[in-house]
């Protein structure tokens, strides 16, 4: 009997690559060819979905195997026809073994239908022909195709661009020649300019003739131009200086507007306490603590100044006056083993700034001097009129000199001096060269605060064994003007019908407050911010007689939220409360009716000043007032 033939062996040992599939697309049968030719194994991929086992490269965002092949399979099952595939980008994984990265190939495929028994689409004989080599060969010979059109292209134009770039040349040798003149005329009148600038260049250079100058030397210019980038180097320097002290500044301010919501609230409580305490042991230790407190908030005070947000009160006065008034305090501090020489201008050196504060630079710069000499020596204290400051190193932000006339103070000592490296951190917060307990380290930093808020500059002068020269210049002014500070009422009492509006975020101060105002038998309204004041003050603020609030708040800072209301309330009077901020409020202070109260404030402080604005008639007045804390 004939023997019936092994069809499945025969279509897997086919020399063509074929692959067989279900109607749903799922491989039943694949030709040993097809199976080298796609680096695949026949266990790996029969009876799984075509797309499953080739997948199109995912490093590849155009590849459109998948789609096309997917189209075609189809169009063959709803047609029943055969479909002749275009030739396709198809790329193939490589297998686990050989890291499963994808190989770039092209395939030619056809498409076509074996017919079930009812007529329909039973399977698919998926037929492909590898063109990779081909694809590539003729790929290969595009490139050499329009290599050597481009080739033919670039040597019909060199001819011509050899002539051009030959007229190019010559141009560029003419242009050269005439640089290098240019050259020299431009050194001959840097090296006449650089003896009328010392080591800087003019601004605005004349222009001189050919014969107006003898040309310098190149040793001699080499020199000048290096002075010249010396000078640069130490701006740039005194930059990065100030530019330290500025963010200094900012940290010492955010630090002292903390503290200082803390101390209000010790001080605060502790005045309460004592005043409900007989006198005795208990009554002093909280004396102590109120004392401490105290020493405390002189210190942010210092911090304030440094970081130039502390509230001042302007004043014109004369420089020389202010010294003359001070000179039996600064007499008694110095010491006998030590010659104290005042040497005041003879001209009237009237400049804006705070009185306060200007003894307490005179007194700091004074104090540091005394410490410098521990075994004696000369201390000088000298004033008088220039029309601007020189151009020292300044310990100041900008270099910029404003016209008209300054008034100069110096504070020059025979001390042990000080090395650059010590000069360079003089002034920044905490910074000493003392001993242990001797100093805060805070004297210089208040000294360039208050001279930062006067629009002034610093600089100084030191050397080791050679004593140290303080300078300060400061703007002078031409008119007289008066500033005038609230004047807290006396201790007699007034009616408290009145209704106050407190804002603080703090809310231990808030209590504090809130307290203090409800035992003198006030109404008060209290908010945690901004947003809350206005929504009660949308309820009662024509009950509210006056607003209390922090300048400095979440969301919305105090003057604003005064703005606000005042939109409601013209005639609302407003207390500010902070130790910080000053900016927040200097560009209202011309314009606005309000008061302003320092913390930390003692209880005592703050019922003098609402007392003062609902009973004293000052609500009229325009400009911010100033309240000193107690």
């Amino acid at each position: 009997m004939p023997v019936e033939p092994d069809f499945r062996l025969l279509f897997e040992s086919a020399p063509g690559l074929y692959l067989v599939l279900t109607s749903d697309l799922q491989i039943v049968a694949v030709s040993d060819t097809y199976l080298r030719a796609t680096m695949t194994r026949r266990e790996d991929i029969l009876h799984r979905n075509i797309f499953a086992v080739f997948p199109d490269n995912p490093d590849d965002p155009a590849a459109t195997g998948v789609r096309n092949l997917r189209d075609s399979l189809e169009r063959v099952v709803k047609s029943g026809q055969a479909d002749t595939m275009a030739v396709q980008r198809y790329d193939i994984r490589r297998p686990d073994s050989e890291g499963e990265a994808f190989e770039e190939r092209f395939w030619s495929p056809v498409n076509c239908p074996v017919h079930g028994p009812g007529g329909g689409v039973a399977y698919i004989i998926h037929r492909v022909e590898d063109v990779t080599d081909f694809v590539r060969l003729k790929q290969e010979g595009r490139e050499r195709e329009r290599v050597t059109e481009g080739l033919l292209a670039r040597a019909d134009q060199m001819e011509s661009e050899i002539y051009l770039r030959s007229q190019q040349l010559g141009d560029a040798n003419r242009q050269l020649r005439s640089a290098n003149e240019d050259l020299e005329r431009l050194y001959n009148q840097i090296a006449a300019l650089m003896p009328q600038t010392g080591n800087r260049l003019s601004a605005a250079p004349k222009t001189l003739g050919e014969d107006a100058y003898q040309p310098a030397a190149h040793t001699d210019m080499l020199v000048r131009i290096g002075d010249l980038i010396a000078e640069y180097q130490r701006l740039e320097d005194q930059l990065r200086q100030s530019q330290k002290m500025e963010a200094m500044g900012r940290l010492a301010g955010g630090v002292a507007h903390d503290f200082n919501n803390i101390l209000t609230v010790i001080t605060g409580f502790a005045d309460m306490v004592l005043s409900k305490l007989p006198e005795g042991e208990v009554a002093e230790h909280v004396r102590e603590i109120d004392r401490a407190a105290m020493r405390a908030a002189s210190l942010t005070h210092q911090l304030l100044t440094f970081s130039r947000k502390q509230i001042l009160q302007p004043r014109v006065l004369d420089l020389n006056e202010v010294v003359r008034g001070m000179e039996g305090l600064l007499r008694r501090l110095i010491g006998d083993n030590i010659s104290f020489v005042t040497a005041l201008s003879g001209a009237i050196c009237r400049i804006k700034a705070d009185r306060g504060q200007l003894e307490q630079v005179i007194m700091n710069l004074a104090v540091n001097a005394r410490d410098a000499m521990p075994n004696g020596g000369r201390l000088v204290l000298e004033t008088r009129t220039v029309s601007a400051p020189p151009e020292p190193p300044f310990v100041h932000t900008e270099d910029s000199v404003p016209s008209g006339p300054w008034a100069m103070m110096s504070v020059s000592d025979t001390g042990h001096g000080m090395d650059a490296e010590t000069v360079s951190h003089i002034f920044e917060p905490f910074f000493t060269t003392k001993e242990m307990g001797k100093g805060t380290g805070l004297g210089l930093s208040t000294v360039y605060g208050v001279i930062e808020q006067c629009g002034g500059k610093l600089a100084v002068e030191s050397s080791p064994g050679q004593g140290s020269v303080f300078r300060v210049w400061i703007p002078m002014e031409a008119t007289e003007a008066v500033r005038e500070s609230v004047a807290l009422p006396s201790g007699r009492r007034f009616s408290t019908t009145e209704t106050i509006l407190v804002v603080e975020d703090e809310l231990p101060l808030r209590k504090l407050v809130c307290k203090v105002l409800a035992d003198a038998r006030y109404r008060v309204l209290e908010a945690a911010n901004g947003q809350e004041a206005i929504i009660l003050a949308a309820k009662s603020l024509k009950q509210v007689d006056l607003l209390i609030t922090d300048v400095l708040m979440p969301g919305i800072s105090g003057p604003d939220l005064m703005d606000k209301l005042r939109a409601v309330r013209p005639d609302l009077q407003v207390l500010f409360m902070s130790g910080y901020d000053r900016e927040l409020l200097s560009q209202r202070e011309q314009k606005e009716t309000f008061h302003f109260l320092a913390k930390p404030f003692s209880p005592q402080t703050l019922l003098g000043a609402v007392a003062g604005m609902l009973h004293a008639g000052e609500g009229g007045a325009s400009g911010g007032r100033y309240i000193e804390s107690a």
